[in-house]
């Protein structure tokens, strides 16, 4: 009776880490999308490892979930920095406007 040893492939692994880890830091911006990145070209390695050697195909749920994770965290960055450029943006545009520098001049004169 021969018993086939399924072989652990260190990529899936390390794509499913960075991809929980894209998820969580993913709120933070940069580190999310880089966390992400990184989650995805691991996967996609992994997932062409499993297909040239079928003893790594244990590994194919865990490369899976870390490019799905990987996705999800890249587009979590990416709407984050979005969100901040927008809020940025606004601020600054109210910062300079009319009613602003009129409500501070009352504000001024009140005193």
């Amino acid at each position: 009776m021969s018993e086939v040893q399924s072989k652990s492939n260190g990529m899936a692994t390390a794509s499913l880490i960075l991809g929980i880890v894209s998820i969580v830091t993913g709120f933070f911006g940069w580190l999310g999308i880089i966390c992400g990145i990184l989650a995805i070209i691991f996967a996609v390695v992994a997932k062409n490892k499993i297909k040239a050697d079928p003893a790594l195909a244990g590994s194919k749920g865990q490369a899976t979930g870390g490019l799905v994770m990987g996705i999800i965290g890249l587009i979590i960055g990416i709407a984050v920095i979005i969100i901040a450029i927008m809020f940025v943006s606004a601020v600054v545009d109210a910062a300079g406007s009319q009613e602003l520098q009129d409500a501070l001049r009352d504000l001024e004169n009140m005193q």
